[in-house]
Formats: structure tokens, C-alpha cells, sequence
């Protein structure tokens, strides 16, 4: 069986930097960081004779939800551009509760992120409201932030004033698909919706007005961090696939790849592979932020990397 998703791996160009952004704008705080094995490189898919380091953070001792951010000494490329906006495929954006969503958006732009607007208020459901903001970090990597106005009580307590990584959402082609994935993972439809209304090209900070299809998915119908959430721009369809998949690897910037951990790995590297997964490769040895483990990486089906560990 596997777990909720325990960690993202984010590609940074500045691991100091990037350290610091998380600890002052989230609150986050490194739980340990090191140099990088080229026993990785199979795994993670970089050039070995590239050295890089690494640093885990979160804003707990959950074990839930964390970053994992890599650096490498040789300069990368941003995943995410204007071209590729309306029809990139693959991990695009994290999403985290806070108590205030106007504060973490105001922490985040002095930290040196940038927000292109002040949270909007929308109704995920007739017993949920949020207010929401779309920013990125200094990297551009898009970090979406959310604070209740009704329904946080059916989350339960937040117990930081911003929480673990609570989404990874995934840009896709083909939402149907995905979801069927991810459902035989062991994930459970919380909401499937169409989102259509005025404020969400003000939310989403497009150059148009936009509709999109929107599902998210929670683990074993109670594990509310490490969710996963796919999304599709509707009436898009004219313009060809653009996949991250080749690019989404060391030393590129963005979000590279989501880790959940495995009970019996042998078994869900099968059951991934019959669901249309992809083996990447397969070692035992020391991963950053977990200690000794047995790991697989294998492509979803947008071409997403996913780290299968299971600890020693």
C-alpha cells in the first residue's frame, strides 16, 4: 500500500537562498541537508559528474508533507514559461492551508516572492470558502496559499500558521485518465468540478479569461495532507502537448518529482507498471531525507515522476 505523498523534490538555483525563502515566507525550517550521491543519478535522472546538495524542510515533525530542495553546481532552465502555460504537462504548482491567506501572501512577497494579486475569495463547495492566492517563489515556482472562511473544521486543526504541502497539482491533457490513476493508487475523488466564474482568471493570473476542469483527489478518504489534484484548461484543445517530461530532471528548476512511501515495493512497482507506469530504475541506498531505503522512480501517466521508498 502506498502513503499520501510524503515529500515534493524541487529544483532551485540557489539552495541557500531557497533555504531561507521557505524558512522566512512559510515558517518551514531544515530537518537535515547534504551533499548529493551520484548514486542517485539513475534514479533522478541527472548527469553524475554534476554535484549537488540538498536540504528537507517542513514546518513540523509530522512526516507529512515535505520539500525536499536540490541545487546542482551546473545552471538549469524553468520549467514553466508563457509558452508552454495553456498546455504544459506534468507537476505544476504546490498548495498549503494557512490561518491567513493575505499574511502568508504579504510573508511570501517579502521574502522575496512576488504574488500578482491579493487572495480571492471563492466557494469550493456549498460548505466550504477559501480565500486563495497564486505566487511563486524565487524560482517561480508557483506556490498556491489558502485560508477558510467557512468549512476549515472539516479539515481539521491547523496547527502552524501555514501548513505541510497539503497538494501537488498536475497539469494534464487528459483528466479522466489521471484521476483513474491516482484512484487506483488508492486516492478518493474529495471534489470534481468545472471552474468558471469571473475571479478565476484574477486568481490564476492568466492573460485571458479561462475555465478549467479541476479534480482533487485525497488519500484513504481521511489523509488531508499529501493530496493530489489534476486540472485541465478547457477550450485549450487547438494547441499541441507540451510535456515536462524529458525536462523535469536536475539541475532544472520547478517542481521535479513527489515522493510517497511503500509497505511492500515490489508489489506497487507491479501494480504501477499494470496500471501504465513506467520504471525509471530501481537501487537500495541512502535517500536524502529518509534515511536507508529500497527506491523505484517510475513516470505517471503525464510523464510525473514518482519516488516509491520504502525505508529500511
Amino acid at each position: 500500500m502506498l502513503s499520501e505523498v510524503k515529500a515534493v523534490t524541487l529544483g532551485v538555483s540557489d539552495l541557500q537562498r531557497a533555504c531561507a525563502f521557505y524558512q522566512n515566507a512559510l515558517g518551514y525550517r531544515i530537518q537535515s541537508q547534504g551533499a548529493l550521491s551520484p548514486a542517485l543519478a539513475p534514479l533522478w535522472r541527472f548527469d553524475p559528474s554534476m554535484q549537488g546538495h540538498y536540504a528537507m524542510l517542513a514546518p513540523d515533525d509530522s512526516g507529512l508533507g515535505r520539500i525536499r530542495l536540490v541545487a546542482f553546481d551546473t545552471p538549469g532552465q524553468r520549467l514553466w514559461n508563457a509558452d508552454n502555460l495553456y498546455n504544459g504537462i506534468g507537476f505544476y504548482a504546490l498548495n498549503f492551508r494557512c490561518r491567513d491567506a493575505l499574511a502568508t501572501m504579504q510573508a511570501i512577497t517579502a521574502a522575496g516572492g512576488s504574488s500578482a494579486h491579493e487572495p480571492s475569495y471563492w466557494e469550493v463547495s456549498e460548505q466550504v470558502a477559501v480565500r486563495d492566492s497564486i505566487n511563486d517563489d524565487p524560482d517561480g515556482i508557483r506556490l498556491d496559499v489558502f485560508s477558510y472562511e467557512k468549512g476549515g473544521e472539516l479539515r481539521g486543526p491547523l496547527d502552524t500558521d501555514v501548513s505541510v504541502v497539503q497538494t501537488i497539482a498536475i497539469a494534464t491533457r487528459d483528466v479522466p485518465r489521471s484521476v483513474a490513476f491516482y484512484k487506483a493508487l488508492g486516492f478518493q475523488v474529495l471534489f470534481d468540478r468545472v471552474l468558471d466564474f469571473p475571479e478565476l482568471q484574477t486568481l490564476l493570473g492568466t492573460d485571458r479569461p479561462v475555465k478549467i476542469h479541476n479534480v482533487n483527489l485525497i488519500k484513504d478518504g481521511h489523509i488531508v495532507p499529501g493530496r493530489v489534484e489534476m486540472f485541465a484548461y478547457l477550450e485549450m484543445e487547438h494547441l499541441p502537448d507540451a510535456p515536462l517530461r524529458d525536462v523535469a530532471v536536475p539541475p532544472n528548476i520547478g517542481i521535479l518529482s513527489a515522493s510517497l512511501a511503500s509497505t511492500d515495493l515490489d508489489a506497487d512497482v507491479t501494480a504501477l507498471i499494470a496500471l501504465g507506469g513506467q520504471l525509471i530504475a530501481r537501487d537500495t541506498l541512502e535517500l536524502p531525507g529518509f534515511g536507508r531505503s529500497t527506491v523505484a522512480t517510475l513516470f505517471g501517466p503525464d510523464g510525473e515522476q514518482l519516488e516509491l521508498f520504502q525505508p529500511h
